[in-house]
């Protein structure tokens, strides 16, 4: 992790051993099962092949010494069965045989691997969409506390580099423990056949071979979580440098996010490099064990005794299969680093699986709401701290009033209305809607009654249109969105894109300006129709021309409808039905704009501050 730089990881639903979570993964095999034997049946005709390449070569030094064992061997037997006729000369028989064999051998091979890899690697990448799809929609179903604990840049590693290294521990880890697998199977198999003793010492080494992976193992699943922790705060760093690149060159913080992305990269860097130390030290390792092996599997075949029971063709068939295993045990070996990096990534998305979604205890589906709001004693703190953010707030909303909350920054008044929308659950007390608490509404139904607009305006990179008809009210209409930036005062600005509102904004509407963006996030707000709309700051943004519009378009719309307009500056809520002041969470007036001036209380400070200023 970059010095500096705060990580916070998954929440662990409980230790789970490599073979359960590699179990868990191999679970989202099961749709494919049958692609996924195909796979298999294609990989035991390559395996296959590989034995019988290795046979091969006793049909021919058998032929060539004439030897009376020419037709002992797995294909010369089939050859020998088929197409031998009494009185043929042998040598002349292995001239014909030999190079059909060894050309329908080498095509059944190269089919079977053709099968085997095409249809293991069609397993392994809808596993991987599969998986990648479900983390995506946990995430939008998490609760908004999982959002304040994890930053943007450790989600999107999840779903971006972890589900890549799930990906190569099951794409290619798998491709290689089922191909190379099957092949040391056979090819042990087939030694075991020749001669067991001489196979038994050639696999007195496998203990080894076994302890030397075991251990580099261990390493690689350790280093393996540090990577995946370094790279969510190399995303970080990325995402708010790029995000924020004006703020980073009007206030010269060129070198400050240089560093900090410099270090998150250099622990990145540090953490492959040893994993890549690892690596490079246990292929090698291996590799001398074999050799070793090898030798000393070639000086008891050439003991006489055992020679006196081995055809020459036999015998170099054995050494060749021998010698044929070293790839696949290389390969076997080398896995293990690929497998641990994909269960250390498998580890931190099925604990993002594991998360609890956002609680919607509600059994009522409310159609459409008059829009009574009734907060009652409500206190709050946010999950993992003791300050009250909320502290006995009491307060009653009639249907169709106006309310504007004010107040100093961090004095709450953001922090209710989130509760009005149940992204957060109270720490005390209740919020009704129409008499009901909220929490025994659905949470669709009740997201529905209500239609917001914040200070920071969130636009998708998509069309006007889509921005607009978004989510449920995808299926508006032409001439609804239309009206609706008319009541925004946006339709004139609309008109002069390219293509209206067919036009590609970019990144959260690039390339408009702060009160453009705004007055289609309004407009997206009165298309939904609600009867509770929240205004976060909604005019912030606009100059004095487009504010004056856009007061009378709210004036206009709010007739019917229960409006709460939190706001900083309070020339816009001079005349709301009521005003409520909120400082440290508490509710310390209300009344009229005139009634709180001649108060003389916070709001008449508040207010003489802004005009005086």
């Amino acid at each position: 992790m970059a010095r500096g730089e705060k990580h916070t990881g998954p929440a662990r639903s409980g230790h789970q051993s490599d073979w359960q979570l590699y179990r868990r993964l191999l679970g989202y095999i099961v749709p494919y099962w049958w692609v996924f034997a195909l796979s298999l049946v294609g990989y035991i005709v390559y395996s296959a092949g590989n034995v019988l390449l290795a046979d091969m070569m006793q049909f021919l030094l058998d032929a060539l010494n004439n030897s009376e064992a020419a037709d002992s061997g797995l294909v010369s037997r089939v050859a020998y069965g088929l197409f031998y006729e009494e009185g043929m000369d042998r040598l002349e028989f292995t001239r014909i045989a030999f190079p059909l064999c060894l050309v329908v051998l080498a095509f059944t091979r190269s089919m079977g691997f053709f099968v085997g890899t095409y249809f293991m690697n069609h397993v392994a990448r809808n596993l991987i969409h599969q998986l990648r799809c479900e983390l995506f929609d946990k995430m939008l179903v998490a609760p908004s506390a999982y959002y304040d604990s994890h930053s943007q840049g450790v989600l999107i590693s999840k779903i971006t580099f972890n589900v890549e290294q799930v990906s190569g521990a099951v794409t290619k880890a798998l491709k290689i423990i089922v191909r190379e697998g099957l092949t040391v199977i056979a090819l042990i198999s087939y030694m075991l056949y020749l001669n067991w003793r001489l196979c038994l010492v050639f696999l007195a080494v496998a203990p080894l071979i076994a302890l030397v992976v075991s251990v580099v193992g261990k390493h690689f699943r350790r280093y393996s979580r540090r990577i995946q922790a370094s790279m969510g705060d190399v995303t970080q760093v990325s995402n708010e440098s790029i995000g924020a690149y004006r703020e980073v060159r009007i206030f010269g913080g060129q070198k400050q996010q240089s560093e900090r992305f410099h270090s998150a990269s250099d622990y990145n860097r540090a953490q492959s490099l040893k994993m890549a130390l690892l690596d490079a030290l246990s292929t090698p390792v291996i590799q001398t064990l074999l050799a070793v092996s090898l030798a000393v599997l070639v000086w008891f075949a050439l003991n006489p005794k055992l020679l006196a029971d081995f055809s020459a063709g036999s015998l170099v068939a054995f050494l060749t299969a021998a010698g044929q295993l070293g790839k696949p045990i290389r390969s076997l070996s080398g896995v293990q680093s690929i497998i641990q990096r994909g269960l250390a990534a498998a580890e931190d998305i099925f604990a993002q699986l594991d998360e609890e979604e956002e609680k919607d205890s509600g059994q009522v589906e409310l159609e459409r709401a008059r829009g009574e709001l009734s907060f009652r004693h409500v206190y709050f703190a946010y999950p993992g701290t003791d300050e009250q953010v909320l502290q006995d707030v009491c307060l009653d909303i009639p249907a169709g009033q106006t309310v504007a909350l004010v107040g100093r920054s961090g004095s709450g008044k953001s922090t209710l209305v989130q509760l009005l929308a149940r992204f957060y659950q109270p720490s005390a007390g209740d919020i009704l809607l129409d008499g009901t608490p909220i929490d025994q509404y659905t949470l669709a139904s009740l997201r529905n009654q209500v239609a917001m607009v914040s200070q920071n305006v969130t636009l998708f990179h998509d069309s006007v249109y889509s921005n607009i008809a978004y989510g449920t009210l995808a299926e508006s209409g032409r001439e609804a969105v239309e009206q609706a930036l008319d009541a925004a005062y946006a339709r004139d600005f609309i008109d002069r894109l390219p293509a209206g509102m067919d036009t590609v904004l970019g990144d959260d509407g690039g390339g408009l300006s702060g009160g453009q963006r705004q007055r289609i996030a309004i407009a997206r707000a009165f298309l939904k129709d609600a009867p509770v709309i929240v205004l976060d700051e909604a005019t912030s943004a606009l100059d004095n021309e487009s504010e004056h519009r856009i007061q009378r378009s709210l004036e206009r719309i709010s007739q019917g409808r229960t409006t709460i307009i939190i706001a900083h500056r309070l020339s816009t809520v001079e005349h709301a039905d009521r005003i409520v002041v909120m400082d440290s969470g508490r509710i310390v007036a209300s009344g009229t704009h005139a009634e709180l001036l001649a108060s003389d209380g916070i709001y008449a400070q508040l207010y003489h501050q802004e005009f005086t200023d």
